[in-house]
């Protein structure tokens, strides 16, 4: 199995099938991504999409890197409630294989 297939795999296997279809059915795992910047609107876009509409997402250029393989996009989130950080992962050729969510307690289309 790709490592494609595995985060969405485990992901599955974690949420409920319904809310796993949604994300991954209505959002496009891979995009163009030709650098940083491209990564960074990816990875944005994929947060904005798995969180309600109240979570502002903001990247964390100083934490963001790139290596050779793949780029570590880092956000700071808040609503009126609470903060916390998100990491994003992107490979080079565009597709989303890694995020996580801490310190925040979600409300959105996949997490109670």
């Amino acid at each position: 199995m790709s490592q494609t297939f595995v985060l969405p795999f485990v992901l599955c296997t974690l949420l409920s099938l319904s809310a796993c279809t949604e994300i991954f059915e209505r959002f496009n795992m891979k995009a163009e991504v030709s650098g940083m910047g491209d990564a960074m609107e990816h990875c944005q876009a994929f947060m904005e999409h798995l969180l309600t509409e109240d979570v502002q997402v903001f990247v964390d250029e100083k934490s963001t890197r790139e290596t050779v393989e793949h780029y570590d996009i880092y956000f700071h989130l808040y609503d009126e409630k609470q903060d916390g950080w998100a990491q994003c992962r992107v490979n080079m050729r565009g597709e989303i294989t890694y995020h996580s969510i801490r310190d925040f307690r979600m409300k959105g289309r996949s997490f109670q």
